[in-house]
């Protein structure tokens, strides 16, 4: 280090090393801005701006050499040959020109090193011819050692500085230009310290050797150049910065016309920002705000052209704006500009979050919908397989919902289903999770365990609130609800079989009365199989005809004549033998077959009725029970009136029999057919009168003909005075009604006589069986017309 300084201070003019540094310091800068240039342009342009680069930069670092030659002071006459010292400028512009090659338009590093390399190489091999050029009277010797300090010290600098000069970091970029300086400082100083020079008088100059007032013209003419290439950088690089602030305000302009945030980049500092984009962060002027700072979490560096990714952006605030981000390159001024898009994304994902609850919310109560509710039990399903957490689904249906519907309108209905979810929603807390699957149907999914008995406290409350009387409308309502409970079981249901398990408890709950809870058992899903085989069963029996109807008698009571007979429906199964009603007749009033059926009994009934008539039973009337399927049909009145067309049977000789419960299930329908059969002539009777849940009021509204007391009245009406009374009551009220009233189930003689006093005719075992038409007729035929059905 003490040589290289001796050699600065005392073998060297310092103001002409001044001027070698002040010339290579404007040839590295010129060069190096004309590259930037060259590598922004295209074409012929493209070429010939590199090219004028390479030159500058090749005749930068001869000069630089050159300069710091003549300010060399031997100490004896120096002078240069010439052709080396040419050659010396052709290696540099070749070693140079070949460095800038490889590293053009490039951005690997590793590339960018190795370009830095091939660059020193010319330098070095530049300086040393340049060096080996210089003759002086005596003997020229070199420091291996010095000479290697020199290049192995200057090759990584010049290595670095290329890496340096290809980063697309603007401040990494700029560090480019000052290391190449450095790296020819140490290379020249410590190359010319190497140096070790021996007078001799006897050694002469050559002939052609050029005299350093000679060389220093040509110099002069080459920095002149050098610096014509400055200034032309230097134009290029102002007209560049001129035309990108021009391009950057219009595109401002029309930035400003977007909806959309849009920032424009000088690499990851904001140039300039739209108005959009100030109002979406909260911030005024946000030219030399750093990207980074504004979407932290974002890797810029990763983020692909033209692909939106999800961000979060930080307002003036502090706060995350949800945004969606999009970048894109475009050319502004010769230069390649990122500009990048913000959607501010609050709008959409509180779009989202709307159509999100839509779509897993009920719109009348507010409660999870099926679809939302299934998602939540198949979770609850997989959770209880991996970690044995269990579950319980309680399903609840309303009883008597439909009365009040009618009775308040859709409307009315449904302000009682929200009021109901209000209480569904209070009793069952935050835990559960309450949902209305469509009617009067609810459930709720308990995640808490697996306990029956806990669910069925809960199923117990959710009752109790439910029947809190309900005020709608200035009215008060009344209802209740029947709860099946579903737990997790020991092996895996998928969510379907838990809600059809849990339907199974509801559905024997309701079959049990109202108000009740019911756990589900393996032994309801058997009856539900038996049910379904059954179903099957009279689908077949239908196709086969199997079905037959027999005929039970109906009589005077006061002297025993024959009045007419109930059709009953009987099943001639294979097997079995034959099957009463109560066998199958839940079954099949809910079975698709129901309505043909019962059209095909009303037509069997009323030709054998008929027939009976011509036979001598002048005053036969038939009577048929009806399903609620028939009467949700709405040309059951013109069923009727075929069946009397093709029968020939007189509508007086025709009684249907309804009950209560069918005429709840679908009132308004029912009772509009009974009127317009009224209005035919076609006799109406209640039947099971009693039995039901139906309101006094229904008398008033119902064209009926007479009353039928259920058997179960009659049974022991000769002892129970309970009976009696409600029999007596019964029959005061049909008088004021102006109704007949028919008893069903006599079977003794003191019976019969006790309901003389208050029912007009009797239909039981005491006056005959159900029994065949066949049957029928020859106990019954036309020669025993008006006989005691007694005898």
């Amino acid at each position: 280090m003490q040589t290289i300084l001796t050699c600065i201070q005392e073998a060297h003019d310092s103001q002409l090393l001044i001027v070698a540094a002040l010339v290579c310091t404007i040839g590295v800068y010129g060069s190096f801005s004309v590259a930037r240039h060259a590598v922004r342009s295209t074409g012929r342009r493209r070429r010939i701006l590199a090219a004028t680069s390479v030159i500058a930069a090749g005749c930068t670092a001869w000069a630089t050499h050159m300069i710091a030659l003549l300010a060399f002071h031997p100490g004896m006459p120096a002078a240069f040959e010439p052709f080396v010292t040419a050659l010396s400028l052709v290696i540099g512009i070749a070693g140079i020109g070949s460095g800038i090659l490889l590293s053009f338009g490039r951005r690997g590093r590793a590339r960018h090193f190795a370009s830095g390399l091939v660059l020193g190489l010319g330098i070095v091999g530049l300086h040393y011819l340049g060096q080996s050029a210089y003759v002086v009277r005596g003997h020229v010797a070199y420091d291996a050692g010095l000479v290697a300090i020199s290049i192995l010290a200057s090759l990584p600098i010049f290595a670095v500085s290329m890496v340096a000069a290809g980063q697309r970091n603007r401040r990494a970029r700029l560090l480019g230009a000052p290391l190449l300086l450095l790296a020819i400082a140490v290379l020249h100083l410590t190359g010319m310290a190497s140096l070790r020079l021996t007078f001799d008088p006897r050694v002469q100059l050559p002939a052609p050797a050029l005299q350093p007032d000679v060389l220093a013209p040509i110099v002069a003419a080459v920095c002149i150049g050098i610096l014509a290439v400055a200034v032309i950088g230097l134009r290029l690089t102002l007209h560049a910065q001129a035309t990108l602030r021009r391009e950057r305000e219009r595109l401002g302009e029309l930035a400003n016309l977007g909806l959309e945030g849009l920032a424009i980049c000088d690499e990851n500092v904001i140039v300039t920002a739209n108005e959009s984009l100030e109002r979406l962060s909260g911030r005024r002027d946000l030219a030399g705000y750093s990207l980074e700072a504004l979407v932290p979490a974002l890797d810029l560096a990763a983020l692909p052209e033209r692909e939106e990714v999800d961000a979060k952006l930080v307002d003036a605030a502090g706060g995350l704006v949800p945004v969606r981000v999009i970048r894109s390159e475009v050319r502004l001024g010769l230069r390649s500009q990122k500009v990048f898009a913000f959607r501010d994304q609050r709008e959409r994902l509180r779009s989202e979050e709307q159509i999100r609850t839509l779509a897993f919310s009920d719109h009348l109560t507010g409660l999870a919908n099926r679809p939302r509710f299934l998602d939540l039990l198949a979770v609850a399903v997989a959770e209880a397989a991996g970690s044995g957490r269990g579950f319980v689904v309680s399903l609840l249906d309303l009883d008597g919902f439909k009365g009040v519907n009618d009775a308040l309108g859709h409307h009315g209905g449904d302000e009682v289903l929200r009021i109901v979810a209000g209480r569904l929603r209070a009793v069952a807390g935050a835990g559960p999770v309450a949902a209305r699957l469509g009617g009067d149907e609810f459930a709720i999914l308990t995640r808490e365990g697996s306990d029956p008995l806990h669910a069925q406290a809960l199923g117990a409350r959710l009752i109790e609130a439910i029947e809190e009387p309900i005020h709608v409308a200035d009215q008060v309502v009344h209802i209740s609800a029947s709860v099946g409970i579903m737990p997790s079981a020991d092996r895996r249901f998928e969510p379907m079989q838990i809600l059809d398990n849990a339907d199974l408890a509801l559905y024997d709950a309701k079959g049990s009365g109202r108000g009740r809870v019911r756990v589900f058992t393996p032994e309801l899903r058997r009856a539900a199989v038996e049910r379904t085989g059954l179903a099957l069963e009279l689908r077949e029996a239908w196709e086969d005809g199997n079905f037959e109807l027999y005929y039970q008698p109906q009589v005077r009571l006061p002297d025993g004549a024959l009045v007419g007979a109930e059709a009953l429906i009987r099943w001639n199964y294979p097997y079995r033998g034959v099957l009463a009603p109560g066998a199958f007749l839940p079954i099949l009033e809910n079975s698709p077959i129901a309505a043909p059926l019962g059209q095909w009994i009303l037509l069997t009934a009323c030709r054998q009725a008929a027939a009976w008539r011509a036979a001598g039973l002048n005053d036969f009337r038939i009577g048929v029970n009806l399903f609620s399927a028939q009467l949700r049909c709405p040309d059951f009145v013109e069923q009727v009136e075929e069946a009397l067309v093709q029968s020939g049977l007189p509508a007086g000789a025709l009684e249907l029999e309804v009950t209560e419960n069918i005429v709840l299930q679908n009132e308004a329908l029912t009772l509009s057919h009974l009127a317009r059969l009224r209005k035919l002539g076609v006799g109406i009777a209640f039947d099971d009168f009693g039995t039901g849940f139906a309101s006094l009021t229904m008398l008033k509204r119902i064209e009926i003909d007479r009353l039928k007391v259920d058997r179960s009245f009659v049974r022991n009406v000769e002892a129970d005075v309970r009976d009696q009374a409600i029999v007596e009551a019964v029959a005061r009220m049909a008088q004021g009604c102006g109704l007949t009233v028919i008893a069903e189930g006599i079977e003794t003689e003191g019976q019969a006589r006790f309901m003389q006093r208050h029912a007009t005719e009797g239909q039981g075992y005491l006056f005959g069986r159900p029994m065949t038409a066949a049957a029928f007729a020859s106990r019954f035929g036309a020669d025993g017309a008006g006989a005691s059905a007694a005898a």
